[in-house]
């Protein structure tokens, strides 16, 4: 594991200047106040790597954008000389203050609009090879009808092709940090993928995204196994129950077996499942984790929701670790139901 820093300068020259890097989260309550014993008329204005409103804006939280979203602009300040070529200064220190950890770089000469790399920290960890599965849920059939065409097609697409997907568990044993940051994964002199790295703490772990398993076929099938009119009332309203039954069906194709991590989620309540599956029913108040890619799936706000809806009905959350031996299917089945008017 190889950590490096780009030092971006937009403010003035620096000549044999300290630099102090940091991982965590500083706060500088008075940030945007100038100092009433300036005389400065003009306040520095830096790009929008630094801006608040930016998306680049959190960079001192360490939550750096993947490149999956728009890339930063290149447009930077003219530069009076051509950007030295070098890997810059060494860092001489490092360790902990606090809540934020700092790595010190001395002897930094950098002119205005000029850029450095830096190699902050070189280690060795630990990893595993972990394959998960994420399911998310589905609307009711009721809820299909409002959505158009063009809607209907769309999550037709996303829930029909789920797929399994291939990532390392690294565990950090070393005495510094891993920040958020872009990740490049190398094996050997090849590159073998791109990802997020999320921040992990001295003797914690994180996964890094690598690629989709394509030698683990995965097939989804649900199917409505009974409805129940008049089952509950309230309020002097009454409401339907439907009951459903799942099954997800994994085959791995590669030579050595695997262990898959899966996840489904339901939008409704939970009654069975098998293979040792664990069972809960999410906050969906405040756990928004049930949303694939976001807060809430995005096409949460395509329904205007009843608003009994959560009175009988929740999300619920099943989870397996499975291990599959080559060319060995394994069903995994579950049955769920939810109340509708």
């Amino acid at each position: 594991m190889k950590l490096q820093a780009t030092l971006i300068n937009e403010l003035t020259d620096l000549a044999d200047a300290t630099a102090h890097l940091v991982i965590g989260v500083p706060t500088f309550a008075f940030k945007e106040t100038v100092d009433p014993m300036s005389l400065q008329q003009a306040v520095a204005q830096l790009s929008q790597y630094f801006r608040q409103d930016a998306q680049t804006a959190y960079g001192f939280a360490n939550a750096i954008m993947s490149q999956q979203g728009a890339r930063m602009s290149e447009r930077r300040a003219p530069s009076d000389a051509t950007p030295a070529m070098d890997l810059g200064p060494e860092l001489s220190s490092s360790g902990k203050t606090e809540d934020l950890f700092l790595f010190s770089v001395q002897h930094v000469t950098l002119k205005k609009g000029q850029r450095m790399v830096i190699p902050v920290k070189e280690f060795t960890l630990k990893y595993r090879d972990v394959f998960a599965l994420d399911i998310p849920f589905t609307p009711p059939a009721e809820v299909w009808r409002n959505f158009g065409k063009s809607q209907q097609a769309e999550l037709a697409r996303l829930f029909n092709a789920p797929k399994v997907q291939h990532k390392i568990r690294l565990a950090n044993g070393s005495d510094a940090p891993l920040t958020t940051a872009p990740a490049l994964i190398l094996r050997g002199d090849r590159v073998l993928a791109q990802g997020l790295m999320t921040y992990a703490s001295p003797g914690s772990e994180t996964d890094l995204d690598i690629t989709t398993a394509v030698d683990v076929r995965v097939k989804k099938s649900d199917e409505e196994t009974k409805r129940t009119p008049n089952a509950a009332s309230w309020q002097g309203d009454a409401y339907g129950r439907i009951d459903l039954q799942g099954k997800i069906t994994l085959t791995s194709f590669g030579k050595q077996p695997v262990e898959v991590e899966v996840t489904r989620n339901v939008l409704g309540n939970v009654a069975t499942v098998d293979h040792d599956g664990k069972i809960a029913m999410v906050n969906i108040f405040e756990d928004p984790t049930f949303g694939s890619g976001g807060p809430y799936p995005y096409w949460w706000g395509w329904f205007n929701w009843p608003w009994w809806w959560h009175h009988f009905n929740g999300v619920g959350r099943i989870t397996w670790t499975v291990r599959l031996e080559p060319a060995q299917p394994v069903e995994l089945g579950y049955t769920w139901n939810y109340y509708w008017r």
